[in-house]
């Protein structure tokens, strides 16, 4: 019996660029325990200039996402670019901010700006991952105009009260560093007077110049930052969520967008760790500066290089969008494995669409049984190229309208192994040869091409012969007519446990009662939409 591989659940790859994206948090531990390696680098010009550079890549992946959001009439996409564009706006105004560069004054609203716009940033993240009703998509998007207006006057109103009253909120700091050093100030405050009260002259003592914050002015009561503590728990866990989701999406399709934006995303929590605990203008906060650039740039770059792959920025943003695993799947098609697929099916017109039929459902069962990501891309590509061994098997074979006779029956039984000794050629299908191979084997051992019996069988095998035998059955030949849902149904599950698996049967048949509530709902969803 042939040695096949079987599917790796995390990639070595995957694994460094993990620790990579750790090393962020690291550095700024490291740099919060050991304020002498922490220097100061008060650089206001240069602050300026990399915040605006944040914000142009921000405003310009933006631009790209709501362009293709306008074309396809997908409010998720339109709320993945408004979550870039809520970050961007806000950082410009940060950088305008910047004293001693456009301003000459120290506003608490340069401080406020960056948690303001990474929760904003957050929300509208994770609404774009969100898998909306059918109904609820065509009002998000009709409103879509009324959404960036309000966003527009969020930023002019901020700037504003930023401008007008710049010590509005500075007995709230935006930082556990800001509240520390407001605690401190105020320690060396009471200490002093005490001593005045006391009789001790205190004109001739020296003390350490007190820490100007973006957050608190000399004088202010501060309160525990309680509100910017909130900000950054309620975006960071937004921020993780929506990571969690594009990183499904990813070891689904293993398409480099997916994992541009959770590296993108994950860089975005840790700037906001960062400004929070870091001091003003030393290195531990310029590092967040850093991030929120890095991390739109490695999203900028993910959607450049699905552009050069798909030779379009709709086609690219449009497979971002986390759907269901099948769907995501079907989007996921490369060129070699369309190419494989079509070879097949010009040879065997009856057949037409099987293969896609077939991926599709055992994709539902998989998901239905709960299996991994990984799992389910498996069966999605063999179910994909189960049959691509009829290539091999002669036209008069493939197309013989009456009964096969022995002989031909046998050459028909060659395919699942001239399958396999095609697709194997290909080592990232490698995974997929297990299925493809004993996709025709059954439970009782009466299956071919090797006579495995019970759980000798794989399972990716067990439920790719589900799902072919359903849909073959389910579709017209032309030495028969088709069945009916219900009579396969009926069959699977009368012959589960002797030729079929039985927990694949039971969870097609979950698998087709959703499809069918989906449908139900539908219709009702879309009059909603209308205002039926």
């Amino acid at each position: 019996m042939p040695t096949i591989s079987r599917p790796a659940g995390v990639r070595l790859s995957d694994l460094a660029s993990l620790i990579l994206l750790t090393t962020p948090v690291l550095a700024l531990v490291l740099l919060l325990r050991n304020p002498a390696r922490d220097p100061l680098v008060q650089v206001p010009g240069f602050h300026f200039a990399i915040v605006t550079l944040t914000s142009l890549c921000g405003i310009w992946l933006a631009a790209l996402i709501l362009r293709a959001a306008d074309s396809q009439g997908d409010p998720r996409t339109f709320f993945l670019g408004l979550s870039f564009l809520a970050v961007a706006g806000f950082f410009f105004i940060h950088g305008l901010l910047t004293p001693g560069v456009v301003v000459h004054f120290v506003s608490t609203g340069i401080g406020w700006a960056p948690p303001l716009g990474l929760l904003l940033g957050a929300t509208f993240l994770a609404l774009s991952s969100e898998r909306l009703r059918s109904g609820r998509q065509p009002r998000w998007f009709r409103r879509r105009r009324e959404i960036l207006l309000g966003l527009l006057l969020a930023w002019v109103g901020f700037l504003a009260l930023s401008v007008t009253r710049p010590g509005l909120l500075a007995s709230h700091p935006t930082s556990i560093s800001a509240y520390t050093a407001s605690r401190a100030t105020r320690a060396q405050q009471s200490a002093a007077h005490a001593l005045t009260a006391s009789g001790y002259d205190t004109t001739e003592t020296r003390s350490e110049p007190m820490p100007r914050d973006r957050a608190s002015t000399e004088g202010a009561t501060a309160t525990f930052p309680w509100i910017s503590m909130t900000i950054l728990g309620v975006s960071a866990g937004l921020y993780l969520l929506t990571a969690w989701r594009y990183a499904h999406n990813y070891r689904l399709t293993r398409m480099p967008q997916h994992a541009t934006v959770v590296a993108g995303v994950i860089m975005l929590v840790e700037s906001q760790l960062s400004f929070s605990f870091a001091s003003t203008w030393r290195i531990s906060w310029w590092m967040y500066h850093v991030l929120v650039l890095v991390g739109f740039a490695t999203i900028l770059y993910g959607l450049l290089t699905g552009y050069r792959q798909r030779g379009g920025v709709t086609a690219t943003i449009t497979s971002l969008m986390p759907d269901g695993s099948v769907q995501a799947l079907e989007r996921s098609y490369s060129e070699v494995l369309t190419a494989l697929v079509a070879a097949v099916e010009t040879r065997d017109p009856y057949t037409r669409g099987h293969s896609q039929k077939v991926a599709r459902i055992a994709a539902q069962i998989g998901e239905a049984m709960g299996l991994s990501p990984e799992a389910l891309r498996v069966l999605y590509q063999a179910g994909l190229l189960h049959d691509v061994g009829k290539i091999g098997i002669p036209d008069a074979i493939l197309n013989k309208t009456g009964r096969l006779s022995p002989q031909e029956f046998q050459m028909v039984r060659t395919h699942p192994l001239l399958a396999e000794d095609i697709v194997g050629r290909i080592p990232s299908l490698r995974p997929t040869l297990e299925a493809i191979r004993w996709h025709h084997e059954r439970l009782d051992g009466s299956g071919y091409p090797d006579g495995l019996r019970g759980e000798r069988i794989p399972l990716e095998a067990r439920i790719l012969a589900v799902a072919d035998v359903y849909d073959a059955m389910t579709s017209g030949r032309s030495y028969r007519v088709a069945l009916s849902e219900a009579a396969v149904l009926a069959y699977l599950r009368q012959e589960a446990g002797r030729l079929f698996d039985a927990r694949a049967v039971a969870a097609l048949h979950r698998a087709l009662q959703q499809q069918e509530e989906e449908r139900a709902t539908a219709p009702a969803d879309a009059a909603l939409a209308g205002g039926i």
